[in-house]
């Protein structure tokens, strides 16, 4: 029989923190730990160093102050020499720390911090650890509160960041403005947390000041110890930010739970992975935060977790603003140029519209007309909100009007911030009588409209030059397209009719998206349909480019507009969109 050898085995013994006040006691307790048993051929070797204890008399020390720790360690199994090294998540070692017994000078911020040590005899190490408090009170409950100091060691890079956000000068703010008792919950760490966790509250240092990591991730103490990633949470849902983003002082929350962008995300999540990257609030936080092509990929978002480490989430805060990391105005994960589909020979993107241009990384058409207005397409049209591209004045059917016509550019893309300016008008706190409003239901307000077009009280009240839909009169932009969209859907259901196409039970993206119902001419004109109806806006995102493609769409169908409709030939000194 050939000799077997044995296999030595590393085993790391944590001091757990349920067990700290144990540790503080003057009597040696066992810290419980894991035998490890490793098959080697027909022969088990098990040999186990134990740190048993980290003891130090003093339940607290203050800020400055030196004291001696000593380590008991037991082990199982024949050893050689002990080496001791010692280490810790701030102070200093005075003189050795390569024996037993160390003394360790505090720093002289208040504070909870771990003392370690590794204990081996060259082939097995045993590692033990326990929690000192510096001008506080060791926390009774576990886990418990350390502070951003202790995060920056392993995650220096996001606590860097952290530092340029909101979230790092909360308590700042709150002094600036006056320090009310109600208000330190959310300026604070671990505000009215359990019973002997440390937080605020029971240890007003400055440590816990500010909205920190553990705001956000839960305490921490144990992922620190047993350097254990599942000991901290990462929760994309709104309700992790609603602990403070709610009420009618900052009603984030309130406004988003009855937003569109708050909806069910299980048929994205699970049903298409495609549409993971603007339908799943998670894929397209990472979406947002790193490769922004992948929207357009065939499949999962790369480096999203799994549903068991993440559940699915719809659109939520963390969606679009990134806890970490300040340099984009309010947090946004991006203000990145806009890639739009190519149609009608042209890859456009969008480099303006300010912090706007975080929406339009998801609300664009993503589909273009050129291979369904030759083909057919079940799901006729632009991809549903084709937002962006309507305000750039770019991928829709151009083929409709002659090859020089002059297609409007933009219009309220060059609004300050675009989007946000219109759909995220905010008006501050006022009191119980009016609330604060921050935008987060997404609903364009008319009060954003003032600033250009005087007050109003209806969108339609923004009046059209011209009558551009032929009914005899001049209206409001909004009720102009909408009286084109009519006269163009009519003439589609007229032509589909006079060929004797029979229409029963079919609407009409069932007949344009069909290459055997509809002809190359309906598609061509009903693309364009589709696309202001997909908009949503009635115009108002950019009245010229949505009068032109219905009127060339109608004209390029039947060959003429209603009588007494004014063409809106181009961009002219005569109509200006600016004007609209």
């Amino acid at each position: 029989m050939k000799q077997c050898y044995k296999r030595q085995v590393v085993v790391i013994a944590a001091a757990f923190l349920a067990f700290t006040l144990m540790l503080m006691s003057c009597e040696t307790e066992k810290v419980v730990t894991e035998t490890v048993e490793v098959l080697v051929r027909d022969t088990v070797a098990v040999s186990i160093i134990s740190v048993d204890s980290i003891f130090v008399a003093a339940d607290s020390v203050t800020e400055g102050a030196s004291v001696e720790l000593t380590a008991s360690v037991s082990f199982n199994g024949d050893t050689g020499p002990l080496n001791y090294s010692w280490f810790t998540t701030d102070g200093v070692f005075i003189g050795e720390s390569e024996n037993d017994t160390v003394t360790w000078k505090a720093p002289d911020e208040a504070g909870a911090y771990m003392v370690s040590v590794h204990i081996t005899d060259g082939d097995n190490i045993g590692i033990g650890s326990r929690f000192i408090g510096v001008g506080m009170y060791v926390p009774s409950a576990s886990p418990f509160f350390l502070g951003d100091v202790n995060c920056m060691t392993c995650h220096g890079d996001q606590h860097v960041a952290w530092e340029e956000t909101g979230h790092a000068e909360a308590w700042a703010s709150l002094e600036a403005a006056g320090v009310r008792s109600f208000c330190i919950r959310c300026h604070t760490v671990g505000y009215d947390g359990p019973p002997g966790n440390g937080g605020y509250d029971e240890t007003p240092i400055s440590r816990y000041e500010n909205v920190q990591c553990e705001s956000c991730h839960g305490p921490a103490s144990e992922h620190v110890a047993d350097l254990d990633p599942s000991k901290v949470s990462i929760d994309y849902g709104a309700l992790q930010c609603a602990t403070c983003h709610q009420g009618t002082h900052h009603p984030y929350f309130d406004e988003w739970e009855n937003s569109p962008h708050n909806f069910d995300s299980t048929f994205f999540a699970t049903g298409n992975a495609a549409c993971q990257g603007c339908h799943e609030g998670v894929a397209a936080s990472i979406r947002l935060s790193g490769d922004l092509s992948q929207f357009y990929g065939a499949g999962p978002i790369l480096g999203r977790p799994s549903a068991e480490e993440q559940p699915h989430r719809p659109v939520t805060c963390q969606t679009c603003h990134d806890p970490h990391d300040g340099e984009n105005p309010g947090q946004l994960r991006t203000v990145a140029d806009v890639p739009l589909v190519t149609a009608n020979g042209e890859s456009p993107v969008i480099t303006v519209g300010g912090s706007g241009k975080l929406c339009m990384h998801c609300h664009h058409a993503r589909r273009g007309p050129d291979d369904q207005v030759i083909n057919g397409y079940a799901h006729f049209g632009p991809h549903a909100n084709p937002q962006a591209d309507m305000m750039l004045g770019a991928s829709a059917y151009h083929a409709v009007a002659e090859e020089d016509f002059v297609w409007a550019g933009p219009s309220h893309l060059n609004v300050q911030n675009s989007c946000k300016t219109c759909h995220l008008n905010t008006s501050e706190y006022q009191g119980p009588n009016a609330p604060a409003v921050t935008g987060h239901s997404f609903q364009p307000t008319v009060a954003a409209c003032a600033g250009c077009h005087g007050p109003i009280n209806d969108f339609d009240e923004i009046m059209a030059l011209e009558d551009f839909d032929g009914d005899g009169s001049v209206e409001g932009v909004q009720s102009e397209v909408q009286g084109l969209m009519a006269v163009l859907e009519d003439e589609l259901w007229a032509s589909f009719v006079g060929r004797g196409l029979d229409t029963t039970g079919l609407d009409l993206e069932d007949i344009l998206g069909s290459d055997s119902l509809s002809t190359l001419l309906e598609r061509e004109s009903g693309y364009n349909w589709a696309f202001v109806h997909d908009d949503k806006s009635h115009g108002i995102h950019n009245p010229d480019y949505a009068v032109q493609l219905l009127q060339q769409s109608i004209m390029h169908l039947t060959g003429s507009l209603p009588q007494g409709a004014v063409v809106l030939s181009s961009r002219s000194d005569d109509v200006v969109a600016g004007k609209f």
